[in-house]
Order: structure tokens, then sequence, then C-alpha cells
């Protein structure tokens, strides 16, 4: 097995079978399938896979902020970034729920929490 170290040197790509340019040779680790799915919280030290569970704990925290990310920007912003026309209609209610939605939804990748949507935006 061939892999290649990031700057922190973790490992950022691998290959079980075929050839990888600047890659260094090390043996295929006891499971597999675990380094397959975490092989980014995987470091080599003299030759040997090391796991880092902080590491891994990172990784997931950026997975996860990044697909919270991708849902404000398909769930919220569609809303948010229509024009004069559609807010000119809107309630002084609304509006305020809108907002209050808007401010949860820009604080998500730190509260981790999906705000819900005012049912009327259903």
């Amino acid at each position: 097995m061939k892999v290649k170290k990031d700057e922190k040197g973790f490992i950022s790509e691998f290959t079980l079978v075929g050839n990888l340019v600047d890659g260094i040779e090390i043996e295929e680790p006891a499971d597999l399938e675990h380094f397959e799915s975490h092989f980014d919280a995987y470091s080599v030290r003299d030759g040997k896979l090391i796991f880092d569970d902080e590491q891994d704990a990172e990784n997931q925290e950026n997975a996860l902020k990044d697909d919270l990310r991708t849902r404000r920007e398909k769930e919220c912003f569609s809303f948010i970034n229509r024009g004069q026309l559609w807010y000119g209609m809107l309630t002084v209610k609304q509006i305020a729920e809108l907002t209050a939605w808007y401010k949860a939804w820009l604080k998500v990748t730190e509260t981790k929490v999906v705000p819900e949507k005012p049912s009327w935006l259903e």
C-alpha cells in the first residue's frame, strides 16, 4: 500500500493497488475498513499507521459544518435571497419569524442545531 501525507503529517491519499506518485510504501492496516473510512486521521510513524482520535474528531466536526453550510445554502438562502416584491407581501410577524430563522441559520455551524422553518414557508 502507498500513502501520501498532508502538511500536518496525516494521510491525504492512498492506494492499495497501483502506483501513487511521491507516495511512501507501508503495510496495509489490520482493519482496512476503518482505515478506508477514516484514513485522514491516520499518520505514519516508524513505518506504521497511527490513528489519531483528536484528528478524527476534528475531521468529523469539519464534515458536519460543511454539511450544515450546504443545507443552509439549499434550505435557507433560496428564501432569504428573494426580491423586494416577495418581501413586500409579508406581514410584520412573518418578517420577524423569517429574520429569527435566518439568524439561527447563520449560527448553525456554532450551534449545530438546524432551525425549524416557519410553517408558512412550506
